[in-house]
């Protein structure tokens, strides 16, 4: 059986893939709905940056009345959230350069929390916490990482280094050198 065959049975390979797959779409739709609003002639649901405003200046003035962070700060933070979570988000269930857009969305989920940190009631930071733990899961799990670009541009330029799956170990094992 072949090594990339094999590692798709792996459970760590599935586990790498299904917290892939949950960290894109938090990061995607939380950054989604930050341009939630409501079209006022038909009543129905829209998501555009425009209505953006209005859920950016609540943040702003919320975080500026509560913590000591300044409000210009604040605005520029919060005027370019939205687009590095879907675009982080996007990466991720991608899985294009796998370790680097896991490590970008805990720094993004890590900003949030210092904000929150600062907030009389923190328990927001909590679950951003929680989300931290899950990314972290995700990059321990990320060598055993499948159906992501990654993948593919591995097998073009260099093959399948997934290892041997005979031991059950999934790793490669070291070289034999030659006897002289």
């Amino acid at each position: 059986m072949s090594d990339s065959c094999c590692r798709i049975f792996r459970g760590e390979a599935w586990a790498c893939f299904l917290l892939r797959i949950w960290i894109g779409m938090r990061l995607f739709f939380a950054g989604l709905t930050k341009w939630k609003g409501t079209n006022e002639e038909t009543g129905a649901v829209e998501f555009k940056p425009e209505n953006g405003d209005k859920i950016k200046e609540a943040i702003v003035d919320q975080m500026a009345n509560a913590t000591p962070l300044p409000k210009g700060m604040l605005e520029t933070y919060a005027t370019t959230l939205p687009w590095a979570l879907i675009i982080v988000g996007i990466w991720v269930v991608v899985g294009l350069f796998s370790r680097l857009a896991l490590f970008a969305a805990g720094v993004l989920i890590l900003s949030l929390s210092f904000g929150l940190m600062l907030m009389p009631e923190d328990i927001e930071a909590t679950f951003r916490g929680i989300e931290i733990i899950v990314i972290a899961l995700a990059l321990i799990t990320v060598k055993y990482n499948i159906l992501a670009v990654d993948n593919l541009i591995g097998l073009a330029i260099g093959g399948d280094r997934g290892g041997d799956c005979s031991d059950g170990a999934g790793e490669e094992k070291p070289a034999r050198r030659k006897k002289d």
